[in-house]
């Protein structure tokens, strides 16, 4: 078995899964399609197993596939990440962090995360890629971002969880509004002012929908739109206008620009989690390990509740540094 996943075949494999179709990988590899098509055959009647479905637009991976890419894009990254090593390349100072997120975590949080970090380790650089959570979690696991943060629903085959928080959906409105003392809101009495709402395609929207449904309530906002900052601003600018949001979103700039986050009674604005995730198994450079706690800890002390979290207190106590960060670097070595 180790014999056949140090095999070239699984480099065309690992092609195929990436392009989706045999003609693709054999313009990338730059052989035929013949020798592409039969490294794949080779290598599912060696492991016995089915890894993909011929379809007439492509090859669609099997579970089994799944697996094995995953196994893949890692071996590809620790390759990558060993001759750059060899060749001097890879030192703290160079390291480029690549970390995908939605526009919620990339608007305020994360630049304001990032900063402090290059404030420590003035090398560091970032690549950010703004997209939503399913897709940040996909280029995690295809090994295209070292970092995904996003609001998930459910888990991901091959994707690593290092810190899950907490992260329910609350009002978000002037200091001054006749809902801001309430204390709790429900969506029943949200429906009576005039809202700004994300698109359907976001999490806030999806659960918010819901939770209208459930309630029997039909809602027409007054501000739709797919920006975060013409959201956050149609309720600046306005005197009774309500948006959604989650603490981790907007903890920076509230109190500056005089607004509230009110809790939302309705079940189904608490089912959202804030996840930091990696892919499974990867081994990481320190500066990338680094950035992992820095960034965990800046989550929680925004105000996100961890519901799992590898930054245990015991472990801080005994060795200074987290139960995560011993086992990454052990895995880094």
């Amino acid at each position: 078995m180790e014999k056949i996943l140090l095999d070239l075949s699984v480099r065309y494999f690992h092609s195929v899964a990436r392009t989706g179709s045999l003609s693709a990988a054999a313009e990338e590899l730059h052989v035929a399609v013949s020798a592409v098509s039969r490294q794949i055959s080779n290598l599912e009647e060696a492991l016995g197993l089915p890894l993909f479905e011929r379809k007439p637009r492509g090859m669609q991976l099997t579970g089994q596939g799944e697996i094995l890419l995953a196994y893949a894009n890692r071996n590809h990254l620790e390759i990558s990440n060993v001759i750059a090593e060899m060749r001097g390349l890879h030192t703290l100072q160079q390291k480029k962090i690549s970390i995908a997120c939605p526009e919620g975590i990339a608007w305020e949080l994360l630049p304001r995360v990032c900063a402090q970090f290059r404030s420590l380790h003035p090398g560091a650089s970032f690549d950010l890629q703004v997209v939503d959570s399913s897709r940040a979690s996909q280029l995690v696991k295809d090994g295209v971002a070292d970092i995904a943060l996003t609001f998930s629903l459910t888990p991901i085959l091959g994707v690593e969880v290092t810190l899950s928080c907490e992260a329910p959906i609350y009002a978000l409105m002037k200091s001054d509004h006749v809902l801001a003392a309430t204390g709790y809101v429900s969506v029943l009495e949200l429906a009576d002012y005039p809202l700004a709402l994300p698109y359907e395609d976001s999490t806030i929207r999806y659960l918010f929908d819901i939770a209208c449904h459930l309630q029997g309530v039909s809602i027409s906002p007054a501000y739709t739109s797919h920006s975060l900052g013409a959201i956050y601003n149609a309720v600046i600018n306005s005197s009774d206008v309500i948006a959604l949001s989650g603490i981790a979103t907007v903890s920076g700039v509230i109190d500056r620009d005089g607004l509230v986050l009110v809790p939302i009674k309705d079940s189904q604005l608490r089912q959202r989690s804030l996840q930091v995730q990696i892919m499974s198994g990867r081994k990481f450079p320190a500066l990338i390990l680094d950035f992992l706690i820095h960034l965990e800890e800046k989550l929680i002390a925004a105000g996100s509740s961890p519901v799992h979290h590898s930054l245990t207190e015991g472990s801080r106590r005994k060795s200074g540094q987290s139960g995560f960060l011993r086992n990454a670097r052990s895995r880094a070595r």
